[in-house]
């Protein structure tokens, strides 16, 4: 009976998926970031209402939807995505690799509302999009990065890459960290189940890229990464 549920769950997200792509589609007349931010609303609401997650945010007071950011958090379950899209008032992109623009339907919705895409497989092309990226921060756009590359598969964060760190240091944007607690009980990596459960997220103080200079990328994701670590801590130590 619960495999039964867990593949109605499945369907109804492919529906839910299906209906807020179509939504952010037919509302990019109003802009990519409120196309986005509306659809990704709805999406997001629909997936939790549907998997039975509830949400609990701390940390709202280190928001400023006025600035655009670039938002880096853990890495733990599929679900992270949406539970990040409901917690943060801002239309949230991603950087994505190319190949996912070719995939039909997901990648025509992807470049609609304005993904950025990278060739990782060409050093000079990708470098190119990196600074096109940067440009399209400070117009406005918001993104939200995982530099751990992967979800965890034990609960422990990895190292984090480099690439949001340069991107943050070569257009001077501000980094918020975030700690995500709990949407690996929602849908377990490796596993076909869905289970009902409580997510919390903790936002942290926003990091300026200046503090450590062109050479200190390493520095930086390495300071960033213990500020996401203190976050979840905190998450785990409250009640």
């Amino acid at each position: 009976m619960n495999k039964i549920i867990d593949y109605l769950q499945i369907a109804l997200i492919g529906v839910h998926t299906a209906i807020s792509a179509t939504l952010g589609t037919i509302l990019l007349p109003l802009g990519q970031n409120k196309a986005l931010y509306y659809a990704s609303q709805v999406w997001s609401t629909l997936l939790m209402l549907t998997c039975g997650v509830t949400l609990e945010v701390h940390g709202e007071e280190n928001l400023d939807s006025s600035e655009a950011r670039i938002y880096v958090s853990n890495h733990q379950s599929n679900f992270d995505i949406p539970i990040l899209f409901k917690a943060l008032p801002v239309g949230l992109f991603f950087i994505s690799k190319i190949e996912l623009k070719k995939i039909p339907f997901m990648g025509w919705y992807m470049w609609l509302v304005g993904m950025i895409f990278i060739d990782r497989k060409h050093p000079e092309k990708a470098k190119k999009s990196l600074i096109e990226a940067g440009e399209q921060i400070k117009r406005g756009k918001n993104i939200l990065s995982f530099p751990e590359g992967t979800r965890s598969k034990t609960g422990k964060m990895g190292l984090f890459k480099r690439g949001s760190f340069v991107l943050a240091s070569q257009a001077n944007v501000t980094i918020v960290p975030i700690a995500i607690l709990g949407t690996e009980k929602a849908i377990p990596t490796g596993k076909f189940e869905i289970h009902p459960t409580h997510v919390k997220v903790n936002i942290g103080q926003p990091i300026d890229p200046k503090q450590f200079g062109p050479n200190g990328v390493d520095e930086f994701a390495a300071f960033t990464r213990e500020q996401v670590a203190k976050l979840k801590i905190e998450l785990e130590n409250k009640a």
